[in-house]
């Protein structure tokens, strides 16, 4: 692809930042339309994995996110009833695997001021709600009625409430019916920042988590993200008892939680987190690209959202350069993004009943199930590739160590090449 495209990128989220700096670098000219009047992260934590870290590493913000969150090496689940569901390590995997808590703000502030730095213009309190192409370029239209461009690619990053996805080819937008609350907790101790990302179940109705993130922005005091699954209807519900009563519900399945369960002293203080489940046919049209959260938003269970953005915006600005036509770019990463996108997308799907519905069938098979599946050589192995971020199908994974030098996103039984983190730090701070 020749240099010098004028993009014009919409949302500075995750996936548009990070979509921002790699196009600048390569010598093209992104611009970011946001709609607040201010680029402000939403939600409070999440986990990177390996894939995700692997393309902070090609912006060199890898160990920057390292050191502002929190190594976490296992993931420990169990039921009300003491039953262990997960009990799984990244060591067991690759030996210099792990993931990284992070807070959102933490993740947006590397990103954000890499964007500043490479001068990215970013145009604030401009929200975009269409778009159209003419002679072989691209306009967008704020909800003003005022036209930007023309522009030679627009990505639209603007996340799961995407106004210009009714120009894509739409297979499904389903919300789904369970959703969370979150909130970020001080844990100056570390009681739940021991390189672990913890959660509770009761049933397949229930679940309360507890994962270290790490510092948020100016702030030492080491922190961990909360959350609670709420189900149809429950957060009005929720509104309405007020903290108290949900509070002894809390201890009542998690004691250990009490002293932090104190810090929350409103209901401002939690965020209420809904999601949907959004599969495209493709995700381009004539010089137009959907990426992250408006291209294929998931529910929370397997964690992937941040990371998938992160890749799509890699491996987006990797294939431009190869490609003299706009739009046959955008073919091929949509044939390249197909298999790892779907697959999450599937396995998603899939599991969202085993921990966020009202089937009592579906709890007690994982109850009786999973436990035991983490213990099976094969089976514990698929689980943990599918928790690093780096499956692409029922049988087969890629390596994100590749992704240095190589996008080719064509997958194997084997890692034949060494992991990115073969270097970096795997025991803590």
């Amino acid at each position: 692809m020749k240099p010098h495209l004028k993009i014009a990128i919409i949302g500075s989220g995750t996936a548009g930042l990070a979509a921002a700096a790699y196009l600048q670098k390569d010598g093209h000219h992104p611009e970011i339309f946001e709609r607040f009047d201010e680029p402000k992260p939403l939600g409070a934590g999440l986990l990177l994995q390996p894939t995700g870290l692997a393309c902070l590493a090609n912006l060199g913000l890898d160990k920057k996110a390292i050191n502002e969150g929190a190594i976490i090496h296992n993931i420990y689940g169990s039921a009300s009833h003491n039953n262990v569901i997960f009990d799984i390590s990244y060591r067991d995997l690759k030996p210099h695997y792990f993931g990284v808590g992070i807070h959102r703000g933490t993740l947006f502030t590397l990103l954000y001021e890499e964007v500043t730095r490479l001068h990215v213009p970013i145009h604030t309190g401009c929200e975009i709600i269409d778009t159209h192409c003419t002679h072989e370029q691209r306009y967008i239209t704020d909800k003003d009625g005022d036209t930007h461009g023309p522009f030679d690619l627009v990505i639209d990053a603007s996340g799961m409430r995407s106004p210009l996805r009714k120009h894509g080819q739409i297979k499904l937008d389903k919300p789904y019916p369970f959703g969370a609350i979150w909130g970020v907790l001080d844990d100056p101790d570390q009681a739940f920042g021991k390189d672990y990302l913890q959660q509770r179940y009761d049933g397949a109705h229930m679940m309360v988590g507890m994962l270290a993130i790490g510092r948020a922005p100016n702030c030492p005091t080491p922190k961990c993200t909360f959350f609670w699954s709420l189900p149809p209807g429950g957060y009005e519900q929720w509104l309405k008892n007020g903290l108290d009563e949900w509070k002894e519900t809390v201890t009542g399945y998690w004691p250990e939680l009490e002293p932090f369960m104190d810090q929350f002293k409103t209901t401002d203080d939690l965020a209420h987190a809904q999601y949907s489940d959004i599969i495209m046919k493709r995700w381009h049209e004539d010089r137009l690209i959907f990426i992250g959260d408006a291209a294929h938003n998931t529910s929370p269970q397997l964690g992937q959202g941040a990371n998938l953005g992160l890749a799509d915006a890699f491996i987006l600005s990797q294939i431009l350069k190869d490609h003299d036509d706009i739009n046959d770019a955008l073919c091929a990463y949509s044939k390249a993004r197909k298999n790892h996108i779907y697959f999450y997308q599937i396995a998603s799907r899939w599991l969202t009943p085993f921990f966020q519905s009202h089937n009592k069938f579906a709890g007690l098979i994982r109850d009786a199930s999973f436990g035991l599946l983490c213990k099976t050589p094969y089976v514990k192995t698929e689980m943990l590739r599918t928790l690093a971020g780096i499956k692409t199908g029922l049988f087969t994974h890629m390596n994100p160590g590749q992704w240095h030098t190589d996008y080719d996103l064509r997958t194997s039984s084997t890692d034949s090449q060494p992991s990115y983190l073969t270097n970096k730090p795997n025991t803590g701070k």
